[in-house]
């Protein structure tokens, strides 16, 4: 018999392709030829083949606690570490490839070392090679990347810079482990991310290498002004640009009124 959670996700899937206009839906429709989550694994033939067709996020504009409980519940399994798993997948392809796979699955984009374009599909991966390519920079502009996926940056050697614009899950215990990149990482961008806190910036003082930092809309930051003199002090070499705090200060939008 098809258990609840198979025959609820069709009739979600089909809410939101009506209503992904009105309600702002972050939806990316790629094909995933294979998921390595043993969460996803563990569930029934029907629901693993739906999962393993589109990739999920959070419809912007649902409010309803059930809706948000499923596709927090989704994108945790596109985010989640498992050490068996990810660990044998990193032994198989490398720490880039894996890591490049994480970011694809949450909606990322990734641009590999020595080339133009991004890469945006999960299956415009190369199905060999995977050791040759490294990540260099990471756009992760309305993607659902949470801390739980943070430890594929493990590894990762050559990733250089990456952009954190309207990830609705980015918090502090993702910023926390940013460190992993501090022998690569050089421009960083964080923007509009409500749950970002003044603990959460003081973790970017460990990247030393950081020669660009950009962050803004921040709700959460009370005092702008001394969160970009710490800042500055802890990073003398880098260049902090933290133009407002909250959306409402934007200058930009002043001179549009």
């Amino acid at each position: 018999m098809m258990s609840a959670v198979a025959r609820s996700i069709p009739g979600l899937w089909k809410q939101v392709k009506i209503g992904r206009t009105a309600a702002g839906t972050c939806l990316w429709d790629q094909n995933v030829r294979c998921c390595h989550s043993t969460h996803v694994k563990q569930l029934p033939r029907s629901c693993t083949n739906f999962f393993r067709s589109n990739v999920l996020l959070q419809p912007l504009g649902w409010s309803s606690p059930s809706h948000r409980k499923l596709w927090g519940w989704l994108n945790t399994i596109f985010n989640r570490y498992s050490y068996i798993v990810d660990e044998s997948r990193i032994k198989e392809v490398g720490p880039d490839r894996a890591c490049a796979e994480w970011l694809l699955r949450c909606g990322a984009l990734v641009k590999w070392q020595n080339m133009e374009s991004w890469t945006k599909d999960y299956n415009s991966l190369p199905v060999s090679g995977g050791r040759q390519l490294k990540v260099e920079e990471i756009n992760a502009t309305d993607s659902a990347v949470m801390h739980i996926g943070f430890p594929h940056f493990k590894g990762c050697k050559h990733i250089r810079r990456i952009v954190f614009h309207k990830a609705s899950y980015l918090d502090d215990a993702g910023l926390e482990q940013l460190p992993l990149l501090r022998d690569s990482l050089e421009e960083l961008q964080i923007s509009s991310c409500g749950n970002v806190t003044e603990d959460g910036l003081r973790h970017l003082k460990q990247l030393k290498n950081l020669t660009y930092l950009l962050i803004y809309d921040l709700p959460e930051i009370r005092d702008k002004d001394a969160m970009c003199k710490e800042l500055e002090e802890a990073l003398p070499n880098c260049a902090v640009v933290f133009p407002y705090a909250s959306a409402k200060d934007d200058p930009n939008l002043k001179d549009k009124v």
